[in-house]
């Protein structure tokens, strides 16, 4: 019986030790400063500047090429608020027809067909910008009046496949024909 004792302590001992040189083996790749293979590494001091450092550390901030000009998007964005302050004015002139106790019913009649035409031109516009985008990746304004469409589009280079299926979304989406439609690429 002693024996059995004997032996189980041997083993539990073994084990021990095992488990023990494990964490320490652990412990010893893999505390601060030391790299993979056993080496230390010197803490240095940094002062902030980038290329002071010879390494480049995960998770730092790094510039990054914008494909939009600052120029380019400041242009779509005033115009895109140019464009809504036009609709925005047209749908009050529209609406203060239509609400004058004054006016006549054709006049109302009119205003409404007009109004409900300015809408359908401003949901066409913004699907028809959504798709150029998920199409080109390019930015994009879309502006339907009079019975045509203009596309300004900024980014890369147009070339003529891409001018091809930027028409397809539009005449499929406006219902106009090719020679409606105007594609207009930005400078800059």
């Amino acid at each position: 019986m002693k024996k059995i004792f004997q032996k189980r302590q041997l083993v539990m001992a073994t084990l021990v030790l095992a488990l023990g040189a494990a964490v320490f083996i652990n412990w010893y790749y893999t505390r601060p400063g030391v790299e993979a293979d056993g080496r230390s590494i010197s803490p240095t001091v940094w002062n902030g500047d980038p290329a002071d450092s010879g390494e480049e550390n995960l998770g730092d901030s790094q510039y990054v090429h914008n494909p939009y000009s600052s120029s380019s998007s400041e242009y779509f964005a005033g115009a895109k608020l140019r464009r809504s302050a036009a609709h925005d004015e047209a749908k009050e002139t529209l609406s203060a027809v239509i609400t004058d106790s004054r006016a006549d019913d054709k006049a109302v009649s009119e205003a409404g067909k007009a109004l409900q035409t300015l809408a359908n031109a401003i949901k066409l516009e913004s699907d028809c910008e959504a798709l150029i985008i998920a199409k080109t990746g390019s930015e994009c304004l879309v502006m339907i009046s009079d019975g045509a469409v203009q596309a300004v589009l900024g980014g890369e280079a147009i070339d003529s496949a891409m001018a091809l299926q930027i028409k397809e979304i539009l005449m499929n989406k406006t219902g106009l024909g090719a020679e409606k439609i105007t594609i207009v690429e930005l400078n800059g």
